[in-house]
This record gives C-alpha cells, structure tokens and sequence, in this order.
C-alpha cells in the first residue's frame, strides 16, 4: 500500500510539478504588480516602480517561454515514442515473415516453433480481428506447404498479409494487385510433377539401385565423398537437417532437406528455366521455373526427421541414394557446362 501511494504521488508530482511552479510564478508576479501598484501611488520615486516593472516583465517572459518549451518538449517526446514503436512494429513484422520464409523453403518442427513464436509477437502489436484475419493466413499457409496448392496459397496469402501489414504500419487499406490471379496462373503454369503412378515407378527403381550399390559396395565413405567435392571446388554447407552444396565455378545449387516428411534433393540455377526443364527431361520430378527436384526414397532407409546428417556417414543405403544423386547433378553441370 505504502508502495502504491508513493507511485501515485510521484505520478501527481511528475504530471502537475511543473504547473505548480507555474501557479507559484504567477502568484509571485501577482504579488510584484501589487506592490508595483503600491509603489507608484504612495512613492514619488520612480526608481522602485521601475524595478519591480522590469522584474514583472522577466517573469511573465519566464512563465512564457517554460510553457512554449513544455509545449516543444512534450511534442517531441511523442513523435519519438510514435518513431520508436514504428521500428519496433517493422522489426516484428520482419522476423515473422523471414520465419515464415524458412518454414515454407524448409518445413521443419524447428521452422514451424519459429512461426508461432514470431506469430504470437504479432499479436503485441495489433488488435483481435486483425490477429483474427492474420491467424487464418498462417494457417493456411502451414497447411498448404508441399501440396499442389502451395503456390497459389502462398502469393495470396502473403499478398494479404502483406495488406494488413501496410495497413497496421501506414493506416491506409491498399486494393489487390489486379494481377494477382495472373501471377498466380505463371507461376503454377511452370510447375510441372509426375503423376502418383510414375512416382511410385521412380521409387521402386531408386530402392533398387540403392541397395544394388550397397551390395556391391560401391558406394564411398561419407568423408571421403566430401574430401572428392571440396577437391572440385564443392562448398558443404549443412543446416538443420538438410545440406547445401555450392561452387564458385557454377551458379547451380544443390541440396538435400526435409519437407512434408519427405527427404527431397533439389538443384536451382537462377533465372534459367532451361536448366529445370533439361532436369525434368533427364531425371523426371519436379520442376518450377529455375529450380528442379525429386523425392528421395531415405525415409524408407531409417533416416528419421533431425537425423539426415548422422545417418549419411552410418546409414549404407541412405547415403548411396544421396551420393548417387550428387555424382549426377554435378556430372551433368560439368558435362555441359551448365
């Protein structure tokens, strides 16, 4: 109780203090004019009257220039509170969507803790029905990762939440891109997949090679497969559950990660749709503009979620199936000089 009226009059002294020593000023310049007054009717010297004028002018002028200052000070001390939440609602909203990002690259139980973590943060900064529209978003989007409508879901729903993003940070609603649908439609138009038949073709045929490898151990050690790339010029690059391989010689990107509970290896080249189009025409799978990629049979091998990269230098069949995979992308990069 003490502690509560102690804040309650530290509140009173900070919110009134100044116009109290205001009301004192006043008070005293009250008190000068008096005695001004006083002076100039029973003295006949000038001088008393003047000085005590002179001092009433200096303290109007004071009362004057603290309440424009008070004025100037409180102005900006808000505009710096406005500016300091404005960067903090930006970062916040930032962080959400580069989680988001990772999640739908790489949809992993790590990724997916990092958006609801950075989802829950929104909610700091914006009111329930806003929260209410954002949540539908997200969820669609979670659920929409790695099914045939996961292009389509996600230009829409980040061009949504990107609207309420914009309305939140500006205050101003913006209409729909018209283009939208078209995006969507040239987007989707560069997908291509095989269909579940040939699928269940390409697998019975990895299963195959795979444990023919095995068998014939012709398959390298882990190490020294990384040893071979690195000697080409080959950069590892392990992530969670997933590896990259990059060259400085080649602007195609190889890797090998986790997605929907399926082990995918994928190669990219930017801004070249020939390339996905020749490694759907050689290796079946899948493709979208630049970037092609196929499921790995591994899952079938005993690589379980989180553990790709303990397993590939253990695990006989898991890591023929990948280093089968890494001799043909970097093969065909070198053969034609891709």
């Amino acid at each position: 109780m003490a502690s509560s009226a102690n804040s309650s009059h530290f509140l009173i002294q900070r919110r009134y203090g100044s116009w109290t020593v205001y009301g004192i000023a006043i008070a005293l310049t009250i008190i000068a004019c008096a005695i001004a007054v006083v002076l100039r009717l029973f003295s006949v010297n000038d001088l008393p009257f003047q000085t005590f004028a002179a001092l009433i002018g200096v303290i109007i002028t004071a009362i004057i220039t603290g309440v424009l200052l008070k004025g100037q000070s409180d102005s900006e001390r808000i505009q710096k509170e406005k500016a300091e939440i404005f960067k903090e609602k930006l970062a916040t909203y930032n962080r959400f969507l580069d989680a988001l990002c990772k999640y739908v690259t790489e949809s992993n139980p790590t990724h997916k803790k990092e958006v609801i973590f950075h989802a829950m943060a929104l909610r700091m900064h914006t009111n329930s029905d806003t929260i209410k529209e954002l949540d539908a978003h997200i969820v669609r989007l979670i659920y929409n990762t790695g099914t045939d409508d996961e292009v389509e879901t996600l230009v829409k729903s980040l061009n949504a939440i990107a609207k309420i993003f914009a309305k939140e940070l500006y205050g101003e609603s913006t209409d729909s891109p018209t283009n939208v649908d078209e995006f969507v439609a040239a987007i989707s138009g560069s997908q291509e997949a095989p269909s579940e038949d040939e699928k269940l073709k390409d697998a019975a045929k990895e299963e195959k090679e795979d444990a023919a490898a095995v068998k014939d151990s012709k398959i390298s050690a882990w190490s020294d497969k990384i040893n071979d790339l690195k000697v080409n010029g080959w950069k590892l690059t392990e992530g969670n559950d997933s590896f990259t391989l990059t060259s400085a010689s080649t602007p195609v990107v190889i890797s090998v990660y986790r997605k929907k509970g399926k082990y995918i290896v994928e190669a990219t080249k930017e801004g070249d749709n020939n390339f996905s189009q020749e490694m759907k025409n050689n290796f079946n799978g899948y493709r979208r503009y630049d970037t092609w990629w196929r499921e790995l049979p591994i899952g079938n091998y005993g690589v379980k979620d989180g553990t790709l990269m303990e397993q590939l230098p253990v695990n006989d069949k898991a890591r023929a199936s990948v280093i089968k995979w890494i001799d043909k992308l970097t093969g065909l990069q070198y053969t034609n000089n891709l």
